[in-house]
């Protein structure tokens, strides 16, 4: 860790060697992390501001200065305004989100929702609670899942015109307990 390596691999970086810019970082990094872990960052935080050193040290590369040979104390003052800079726009920062107005309290949407089809849901449910197997089976294949009635008929193991007389059936059920229900494709008889 000689002063003469750091100038020398310095030079290097100058001239267009890009592998003695990583000399210098393998040689360093370490050394700024722990100024910065010190300084009262995060490990997270200190990572991004080791690079954020080594960036300004690209950035000012043609007047880095050095210290008996050394680019160490170079790097140390640099990560401590880093660090400063990072500190005072995270101050900046949550000073602003204080100030930004909170938003009133409004209700859960799906609450809403919730409350307005309650009863309606619940209707349904009784009206499909008393209902046979087959007919609630049905009833999901095909306003649920999608399926045609022919298709949920055979998926059941009942013919299409028993499974058409049950829906219907099982419809009126339905219109007659909750008269506010719209109606479904294919309710029409």
């Amino acid at each position: 860790m000689g002063s003469v390596d750091d100038r020398s691999a310095w030079h290097r970086v100058l001239s267009g060697d890009s592998d003695a810019f990583g000399v210098v970082w393998d040689r360093h990094r370490d050394r700024v992390f722990r100024r910065l872990l010190s300084a009262g960052n995060t490990s997270a935080d200190a990572e991004d501001l080791t690079a954020a050193v080594f960036l300004e040290l690209w950035r000012k590369r043609a007047t880095v200065r050095f210290v008996d040979g050394s680019l160490l104390p170079w790097l140390l003052v640099t990560a401590q305004n880093v660090h400063l800079n990072a500190s005072r726009a995270r101050r900046r920062h949550r000073k602003f989100l204080e100030r930004i107005p909170r938003p009133e309290a409004a209700p859960d949407p799906a609450d809403l929702v919730a409350e307005r089809d309650s009863a309606r849901s619940r209707r349904v449910r009784e009206v499909l609670g008393r209902a046979r197997e087959q007919d609630r089976h049905l009833a999901v294949l095909t306003a649920l899942e999608g399926f045609t009635v022919r298709e949920a008929a055979e998926a059941i193991g009942i013919s299409e015109p028993a499974a058409k007389m049950r829906l219907s059936r099982l419809r009126a059920r339905l219109s007659a307990s909750t008269p506010d229900l719209t109606s479904t494709e294919g309710s029409a008889s």
